[in-house]
């Protein structure tokens, strides 16, 4: 969807505080914050700031993801804010622009959890594949909350992105993309302004059209 399509609207929201048991280390936990519980069955990471010395003996070490049971590792990066939230980021790459950033960076994996339906796919357990993002949502923080592990729910006002036409919530998801060598292609179509077998009435529009397919 091209960005000229989305509209930003302020909605009064949620921020859910999740506890990931510390891998190895019985008892020890650490909190993430998140606006979108259902995408934590994608999460490959936990991000802390390197500065921030609540976490400094953490980083390196994983924490087990609840529900799903997969490792993953604590990292530190800066995008993380120390005064946001627990200061802790669940990272979820192939669902979040900023998260896919710090995927790269940290070379993570990068797990869709979304269909092209937006309901998760197989790569979650087999009891939730087929909910709607919505049910998600509810079904995660059930088994959050029933498991010990919901720390906690507070009021967030927040931006969230709509589709304009649709009147529904973007979700970031990854695809395939193609890209054309487009200077190449333009070639054939300069050459066949300047042999005269395409003429522009008025002629100076040539200028204009040689302009913009040189520099394209």
């Amino acid at each position: 969807i091209s960005d000229l399509e989305v509209e930003q609207r302020e909605i009064n929201g949620n921020l859910w505080y999740f506890k990931y048991p510390v891998e190895g280390d019985n008892g020890s936990f650490i909190t993430v914050a998140t606006t979108r519980p259902e995408t934590m069955l994608g999460d490959t990471a936990v991000a802390v700031h390197p500065e921030d010395d609540r976490y400094a003996d953490l980083v390196g070490k994983n924490v087990v993801l609840p529900i799903v049971g997969r490792p993953i590792p604590i990292v530190a990066d800066e995008y993380s804010d120390p005064e946001k939230g627990s200061g802790a980021v669940k990272i979820t790459p192939a669902h979040d622009f900023n998260d896919f950033e710090v995927g790269k960076r940290h070379e993570l994996p990068m797990i869709s959890i979304f269909d092209i339906d937006a309901k998760l796919n197989e790569e979650v357990p087999e009891h939730l594949r087929g909910l709607t993002r919505e049910d998600a949502r509810k079904r995660v923080v059930e088994e959050m909350d029933s498991l010990g592990l919901l720390e906690k729910i507070e009021d967030n006002p927040m931006t969230v992105p709509y589709g304009d036409r649709s009147g529904v919530v973007i979700e970031p998801r990854l695809t395939d993309q193609w890209f054309v060598d487009a200077e190449t292609l333009a070639k054939p179509a300069i050459e066949a302004v300047e042999k005269g077998d395409i003429r522009f009435v008025p002629k100076h529009w040539e200028n204009t059209y040689f302009e913009w397919m040189r520099n394209i």
